[in-house]
Formats: structure tokens, C-alpha cells, sequence
């Protein structure tokens, strides 16, 4: 298996910051664990230096005396934070992940994902973005922006609002799912 390869299925959800890309995938997460459906996620943040471990914590302690990966698990979860040489790209993270039936992931414009775009009419970075302007797969538009949706319609892409979660999670349950049954 190739790190491209995945055996789950995986959705990248793409837009610019403003765009609404946490909170439909919140919600969406939501009505898909709902339908019995086990999901994961992965969350790319483009900036160097993110922290889930704070100063004080015996977590960052190890760190700080020099531990390039740390653990950290209860009875019930479990965190790893492991210092990169390099980034690892989606593919390799989709790699690493079991258990789950669905993985959405937020963010890697540039990713080999099939990809459902973003475009909010009130986010002023979308205005002038153009439909697929990443070369991403694109198999969906969230928009509420008429030029969009007309591009999107014209090239047989699927569009959606962004308040139609339960169509949105049933194309992916249709489309993504069934192909694993």
C-alpha cells in the first residue's frame, strides 16, 4: 500500500478562514455519528508551533527535557505530540488512522482528496476565488454565492446550502460509504 492509499474513505473540506469550514463540519459530524456512522478528523493548521500541551503540564515537561514524542492516555483517550523533521502530508496522516468509517478533513487545499469547496457570500476572501482553483478533485460546493453555483452546476458538480446537513451527510453516506459495503 502506497501512503496515497487509504482503505477509509476520506472528504477534504476546503475554504478560505471565514468561510464556514469548522462549523459545518461540526454540525456534520454531529448528524453523521447520529446515523451510526464512525467518524474521524484531521484539522490542518498551515502555521508552524500549534500547542495542545501547555507549559506546566507533565506532558510539556517531557518535552522540554528533550522528548521528541509524548503520550499522553487515560482509560478513555489519547493524545501523542510527536516533534516533525518535516510535515507529513494528509495522505500519510489518513495512513496512520483506524476505526473509523469516514474521515472529513478541514483544510489541505492541495491534498489528492476528493474535495467539497466552500464559498460564503459574507466572507469577503470568497468573492473573487475562483471554483477549483487548487486542482483539487472537487466533488461538491457549499455556496451561497449564484456565480459559484452556476459554475458548479455547469461542470456536473454536486451544490449544496450551507444549512443542508442532512443532504450533505447523505451524499457522503451515498457516495463515499456505499462504496465500502
Amino acid at each position: 500500500m502506497s501512503p496515497t492509499d487509504t482503505s477509509i474513505p476520506a472528504v477534504a473540506f476546503v475554504g478560505r478562514s471565514g468561510s464556514g469550514k469548522t462549523t459545518l463540519l461540526e454540525k456534520l459530524i454531529a448528524e453523521l455519528v447520529s446515523r451510526g456512522i464512525k467518524v474521524g478528523s484531521v484539522k490542518h493548521h498551515s502555521h508552524v508551533g500549534f500547542e495542545i500541551d501547555y507549559e506546566g503540564k507533565d506532558s510539556w515537561r517531557h518535552r522540554q527535557a528533550g522528548s521528541s514524542f509524548v503520550v499522553v492516555a487515560s482509560p478513555d483517550q489519547m493524545a501523542s505530540i510527536k516533534t516533525l523533521e518535516k510535515e507529513f502530508t494528509v495522505e500519510e496522516i489518513l495512513a496512520k488512522m483506524d476505526g473509523v468509517d469516514l474521515i472529513l478533513v478541514e483544510g489541505y487545499r492541495k491534498s489528492s482528496l476528493p474535495t467539497i469547496e466552500l464559498f460564503r457570500s459574507g466572507n469577503p476572501k470568497d468573492l473573487e476565488r475562483e471554483l477549483g482553483g487548487e486542482g483539487n478533485l472537487i466533488v461538491g460546493v457549499i455556496t451561497d454565492i449564484p456565480r459559484i453555483e452556476q459554475q458548479a452546476r455547469a461542470q456536473g458538480i454536486k451544490v449544496f446550502t450551507f444549512e443542508n446537513i442532512l443532504e450533505i451527510a447523505s451524499f457522503l453516506e451515498h457516495d463515499f460509504l456505499s462504496i465500502m459495503a
